[in-house]
């Protein structure tokens, strides 16, 4: 009101003067003339200055304004703002933040505190910072007052949004421009709408196409859900196009088998930006199983983001049917379906390439002339066929079948089978152990084989309504050592088909091993059955006691290890032993009383302060072999004290074991040393290291049970020197190749032959 009022006082005082100049109430005189209009313009002048200065007054928050009230507090206006959706900010003329709202956090996930005081350009994609910087130049440079443009941010997630950005200048008292004010409003929904529109006009003629088949577009995630099907599908699928588009889940239609592939494949291509081709198995919605082919490719938008799948999918399996029956009439028998004599010889020669032990069982059909004497050479051929399907069904992983001529078939055994009531201790554990051990473990894995064989053979074969049984001779063949090739393991086999006297159980399969070493480890296994059955008693235990002579000056022990004697059969090895305990289930009861007697009989022998380690390493531990440990301990910790008791453990351990390591922890508590043994892991084909041997107080291993690999022993007692274990060598000393190479750590088992 100030500033008007002295505009006023000076126009008064102007128009006054001119007009009694005018009227003669005033004189005409020059100094009076000057006189009125220097007052007028002083009025004008100050009028000026005082509206000058006006806004800055107002602008101060201390300035006293009783016309128009207290001005809402700073923090009102930030909580206004902040309830925006649109991000708000405020930059200098760097274009550095100097104000966020909290959308920015709810948009991007970033902290708004520590995005302050930071380039904008540093959350915006690389490829629209050429855009930022030109429109930020624009306003700056005052040529503009306002624009807008999209630009994409890179969210804390990496992934980048679309925003549309309105920018403005912002000035200072005297006009000039010192940063910029803007909203950025999210519009990544309508961006990806926009997207999806074109992408669907440019792949409208391929989804029109009407060729056998199905045209489909997808969605890229585990189920790929389907956003369109053409007509095609209910002949591919056996679902009209509605009802796919309404299936929760197209990857139920794929196979179980090929699921993971069609996944991984995609995948890899979609990652390449490339069409892919492949081909895999699907189930129509009435159950039948079909081949098709798909040809595909990803819709990406213009920034490189995954829109959908589009593609189109064939049946193709009467070509796969064509390409299969191609693919098996030079390897496979046409009559019993099995594989052919030359895939079959192929497979033996690849498995003695790679020096893997296994063993050829050779089948030959005993009673097959006479049946064809009596029915007919088509009766015949459809009983070979009938047999060909049941040795199909004992042909798990590892175990090949196939007819090698006439009546004569081969099964080829690359891993121990694993029948329904099979022990609890597999016998292939055995193998990476002595050569005796791993013939015994093959020897025992065959005669489950032909248990297996002997009961399927037992049930008679309904043909045509004839009834016809078979016997059959048996042929096996082991691979433990080198053998000179397919052909002559083959022979081998055969021969040993001629000479079959042992009967199964039921009497239906006469069988024989090839090979004298094979034939005296099955006899032995036979003969140790039968004795066990009969006359097994803890009393017949055999101990043998071998004194450990350290090269240092640590303490001495002594070791304890047990045979059992039979009055009929001679000395039978604990190997044997512990095997037929877990096929009777009975595997605690022996490991608890096999421990007891090596105490009890060596116990008493040992010097004073010597140790006595009980060797638990002829059979692989499980929680049965856990379980007698623990409670042969429980018996000596009652007869003498635990403290002088050491417990040499085997390499070999159950996997799902889930209590060894507690176990062994709380032997150790009570005083006991535990040790393994490492002959296993020190051969040049044995099986690496497991990580809970770290836990033991000592390794051993035997130098006269097999060749040791120099770089394998090596490194093992590298890894010992390292975790402080000791090592004791078992065996002749001279065995070692000379106590230097094993240093200080290493002790040296001596056999003195106690027997209890």
């Amino acid at each position: 009101m100030l500033a008007v009022w002295l505009y006023l006082s000076g126009a008064a005082a102007a128009c006054g003067y001119a007009i009694g100049a005018t009227m003669g109430w005033l004189p005409s005189s020059t100094p009076l003339a000057v006189g009125c209009l220097g007052a007028a313009l002083v009025l004008v002048s100050v009028a000026t200055a005082t509206n000058r200065r006006l806004p800055a007054r107002l602008a101060d928050p201390g300035t006293h304004r009783p016309s128009v009230g207290p001005i809402p507090p700073h923090h009102d206006y930030r909580a206004l703002v902040d309830g925006i959706e649109d991000i708000v900010f405020e930059t200098d003329a760097d274009a550095t933040f100097h104000f966020l709202n909290h959308a920015w956090k709810s948009v991007t996930m970033l902290d708004v505190h520590l995005c302050l005081h930071t380039p904008v350009f540093r959350y915006v994609h690389p490829d629209e910072q050429a855009l930022n910087r030109e429109q930020f130049l624009t306003i700056l440079s005052q040529n503009s007052d306002a624009c807008r443009y999209e630009t994409r941010l890179i969210c804390h997630d990496g992934r980048p949004r679309w925003m549309e950005v309105r920018l403005r200048p912002r000035f200072d008292g005297h006009g000039r421009v010192t940063g910029t004010t803007g909203m950025m409003t999210d519009i990544q929904s309508r961006k990806r709408a926009e997207d999806v529109l074109r992408a669907r006009d440019r792949s409208l003629s391929t989804l029109l196409d009407h060729l056998p088949g199905m045209a489909f577009r997808c969605r890229n995630d585990r189920r790929w859900t389907m956003e369109f099907v053409s007509d095609g599908c209910f002949e591919l699928t056996g679902m009209e196009a509605v009802d796919l588009l309404n299936h929760p889940s197209y990857d139920e239609l794929i196979h179980p088998d090929d699921r993971a592939y069609v996944w991984d494949y995609v995948q890899s291509q979609l990652a390449q930006h490339r069409a892919f081709h492949l081909r895999y198995r699907i189930r129509t919605h009435a159950g039948q199983e079909k081949w098709v082919s798909e040809r595909s490719r990803g819709i990406f938008a213009g920034n490189g983001t995954l829109l959908a799948i589009e593609g189109f999918i064939s049946d193709i399996s009467s070509q796969k049917r064509d390409e299969e029956r191609a693919e098996r009439e030079p390897l496979h028998d046409r009559l019993t379906g099995l594989k052919s004599r030359a895939l079959l010889l192929d497979r033996i020669d690849l498995a003695l390439r790679y020096g893997a032990p296994f063993m050829l069982l050779c089948l030959d059909v005993d009673n097959l002339k006479r049946i064809n004497e009596r029915h007919g050479r088509a009766f015949g051929d459809q009983l070979l066929a009938r047999l060909g399907e049941r040795l199909a069904t004992c042909c798990g992983p590892g175990i090949s079948a196939g007819r090698s001529g006439g009546d004569e078939f081969a099964i080829l055994v690359l891993q121990a089978p694993a029948s329904e009531g099979s022990p609890a201790l597999d016998p292939a554990r055995f193998a990476g152990r002595t050569q005796n051990e791993r013939r015994l473990a093959a020897v025992i894995s065959a005669l489950t084989l032909v248990d297996t064989i002997a009961a399927m053979l037992e049930t008679p074969f309904e043909i045509d309504g004839i009834s016809a049984s078979i016997n059959a001779r048996l042929g096996i063949a082991i691979r433990i050592a080198n053998q000179p090739d397919a052909r002559s393991l083959l022979r081998d086999a055969l021969r040993a088909v001629y000479s079959a006297q042992w009967q199964s159980a039921n009497g239906t399969v006469r069988y024989a091993f090839a090979g004298e070493a094979a034939r005296r480890t099955a006899q032995a296994w036979r003969r140790s059955l039968g004795e066990f059955a009969r006359a097994f008693s803890s009393q017949g235990l055999q101990v043998s006691v071998a004194q450990v002579i350290p090269l240092g000056d640590g303490p001495r022990w002594a070791e304890g290890s047990a045979c059992w004697h039979s009055t009929r059969s001679g000395t039978i090895p604990a190997a044997h032993l512990f095997l037929y305990a877990a096929q009777a289930g009975t595997l605690d009861q022996l490991a608890e009383r096999y421990l007891l007697a090596i105490f009890d009989q060596a116990y008493p022998l040992l010097e004073p302060q010597q140790r006595l380690c009980l060797c638990l390493d002829a059979v692989p531990l499980d929680a049965m072999v856990l379980r007698g440990l623990q409670g042969a301990l429980r018996a000596i910790g009652d007869k003498a004290t635990l403290a002088r008791i050491d417990v040499l453990l085997p390499q070999f351990a159950d996997r799902g074991l889930a209590e060894l390591d507690v176990t062994l922890a709380g032997l150790r508590r009570d005083g006991v040393r535990l040790g393994v043994d490492l002959t296993p892991a020190a051969a040049h084909d044995g099986p690496p290291l497991p990580d809970w041997t770290l836990l033991a107080d000592f390794w051993r291993i035997r130098m006269d049970a097999g060749a040791a690999d120099t770089s394998r022993l090596a490194r093992l007692l590298r890894i010992a020197a390292r975790h402080g274990i000791p090592v004791a060598a078992a065996g002749e000393p001279d065995a070692t190749g000379g106590q230097g190479r094993f240093q200080h750590r290493v002790g040296l088992a001596e056999p003195i032959g106690v027997e209890g």
